[in-house]
């Protein structure tokens, strides 16, 4: 079996609806994106790559620390995340998610459409 990414379309249909990338200040990730339509912001990440050789959960930690950093400094109010893996989202994140109003969407090939509206 495979693992589809299907990131890419969503945030091309994204950006087809409206939402438009805006520049974060320090930060240059191409795999990550901050976009926004009027006064909304939204991260979406298009793909979680770490090095299978080395700490895998370190790196994974280390990621959603700087997912943190994205959000804040786009005043993002939701992420959308690549869904349907084998590898949990940190306590630490979903706590800060929770703390501050952030909603986290984990996107499948099974429900992209419930987000996009149609």
């Amino acid at each position: 079996m495979i693992k589809l990414n299907i990131m890419p379309v969503f945030l091309n249909r994204l950006r087809d609806r409206g939402w438009r990338n805006i520049p974060v200040r320090g930060y240059t990730d191409k795999n990550n994106q901050v976009l926004r339509l009027g006064e909304d912001s939204v991260v979406v990440i298009e793909s979680i790559v770490v090095d299978p050789s080395a700490d895998m959960m370190r790196q994974i930690d280390e990621r959603f620390k700087t997912f943190i950093e994205l959000i804040k400094r786009g005043r993002a109010k939701a992420i959308y995340l690549p869904g349907g893996g084998p590898v949990q989202i940190p306590p630490f994140f979903i706590h800060f998610c929770e703390e501050h109003g952030i909603q986290i969407h984990l996107i499948t090939e099974e429900n992209y459409l419930n987000f996009l509206g149609r």
